[in-house]
């Protein structure tokens, strides 16, 4: 692998990790709301962001590991950390759009059982 490519290759990293991060954070903003199905859906577009930036990550590794010499600049150790940070948020975000959901079901039956409409 030429300098250029793995360049191009974690540049992309970066971008697409940042994406991630990006609509992770969207889903806890849509989940705060209520807006269950939108957080869905931006979590599912968050995880499918993380496999494709994980699919470059593997590459890297598998020529390396195979022996090929790739060359690393502090670009690649910055779309790694980014890689790491995005994977973390996604996760953590994950489980609060989970409790999100939970408390919203409890509180429609907190106020079902006492006979008051949301509002």
């Amino acid at each position: 692998m030429n300098q250029e490519t793995a360049l191009e290759k974690a540049f992309a990293i970066v971008a697409i990790g940042g994406n991630a991060k990006g609509e992770a954070y969207e889903a806890l903003a849509a989940a705060e709301e209520g807006r269950f199905d939108e957080a869905d859906k931006a979590l599912a577009q968050a995880e499918q962001d993380l496999v494709d930036a994980h699919n470059i990550q593997t590459e890297f590794i598998q020529r390396s590991a195979a022996g090929e010499d790739i060359p690393l600049a502090m670009i690649f150790v910055h779309a790694q950390d980014h890689l790491m940070c995005a994977l973390e948020a996604q996760s953590l975000i994950g489980h609060l759009v989970a409790q999100a959901k939970r408390i919203d079901a409890l509180e429609r039956r907190v106020e079902a059982l006492e006979g008051h409409d949301r509002g």
